[in-house]
């Protein structure tokens, strides 16, 4: 039987797999808690300063939950607002429960010549998943700006919506192969004229086994093997290269603050730009280094579970006869 070549389908299985956690990759809703303003007791200003934090918490993909849905929902809690609570996130929980979002934020905001803002992200179950705090102090530009400047930062920082990457599918072991056993030599039957020689009995056809493996013994799973470590060289290739590729986007981000200077407003989406793609390329680094880990292992297991073959078994034949007794043996 004619065995086909086995290494393009797994070759095509190990890029699907290396394709698939980035096509996967999808952002979740995210409920926003109305931003908490300390410090200003002007309702105009205080609704100006929700109303930029909101504005800059929804750049960079992240979708939404509408506002609406939010207000309905904090009209009935006690103190109409999750923010005085002393356990904020047991209500945040409620709040991304109610909403049917996967994360429920809260941005905390004290302007001023020191602007602080601090986020707060809670899951359903009301766990915190992320907490950070930021400040920075005024060189002159006008506070609309400097809160801006602030919030941005802080929501390069927090990890808003969750990462959904679609688990490896193993392949199924192919069905075993069932070898035909080799039928058993027949002793022949004695002559009855004494006059005739023995006859010997030649030794059986050889039966054809057909086995998926090669001439040195191996089976299907060293060209697989080979697959899979060549396409995990290369997704951790990839890995490399989406870690340098973040890097530098990262170091050109912060030039323009080198030296304690401040950038001017027209650099300020460029700015923003280069830390989403430095934050989207560290991602891509890191599914494509664990997908890479998994590929050369698995190769490095199948070459090293894969056996040489048993030798096929040998022939014997026997005979008796008036003029004596022969044997015949074929050694594997």
């Amino acid at each position: 039987m004619k065995i086909l070549p086995a290494s393009r389908p797994p070759l095509l299985l190990a890029l699907g797999l290396l394709l698939a956690p980035a096509a996967s990759a999808q952002t979740d809703f995210v409920a926003l808690h109305p931003c908490a303003i300390v410090g200003e007791k002007d309702k105009n200003k205080v609704q100006d300063l929700q109303a930029t934090c909101a504005t800059e918490i929804a750049r960079g993909d992240i979708q939404l939950v509408p506002s609406d849905q939010v207000r309905a929902f904090l009209d009935k809690e006690p103190k109409k607002s999750c923010a005085p609570t002393k356990k904020p996130a047991e209500c945040l929980g409620r709040l991304a429960t109610a909403t049917q979002a996967s994360r429920a934020v809260l941005i905390t905001l004290n302007p001023g010549q020191l602007t602080r803002v601090s986020g707060l992200v809670v899951n359903p179950q009301g766990e915190v998943v992320d907490q950070k705090s930021i400040q920075i102090r005024s060189r002159g530009q006008p506070q609309t700006e400097l809160v801006r400047t602030a919030i941005t930062r802080l929501r390069e920082q927090l990890n808003l919506v969750p990462l959904k990457v679609t688990p490896l599918v193993e392949q199924p072991p192919p069905p075993p192969l069932v070898a035909a056993t080799p039928t058993p030599a027949q002793e022949p039957t004695p002559s009855t004229k004494p006059s005739e020689s023995p006859a010997v009995s030649a030794p059986p056809p050889a039966v054809g086994v057909s086995k998926q493996v090669s001439s040195d013994g191996r089976t299907w799973k060293t060209p697989l093997a080979y697959t899979s470590g060549g396409a995990g060289i290369v997704a951790l290739g990839l890995a490399g290269f989406f870690a340098i590729s973040g890097n530098n986007a990262m170091i050109e981000s912060n030039k323009p603050y080198a030296d304690n200077r401040y950038p001017p407003q027209s650099e300020l989406a460029n700015i923003s730009q280069l830390r989403q793609q430095a934050t989207t390329q560290r991602i891509l680094a890191g599914v494509s280094a664990g997908v890479g880990a998994a590929l050369v292992g698995t190769g490095v297991y199948l070459w090293l579970n894969d056996r040489k073959a048993p030798p096929a078994p040998g022939v014997a034949a026997f005979s008796v006869g008036p003029g004596g007794v022969s044997v015949l043996g074929v050694l594997p």
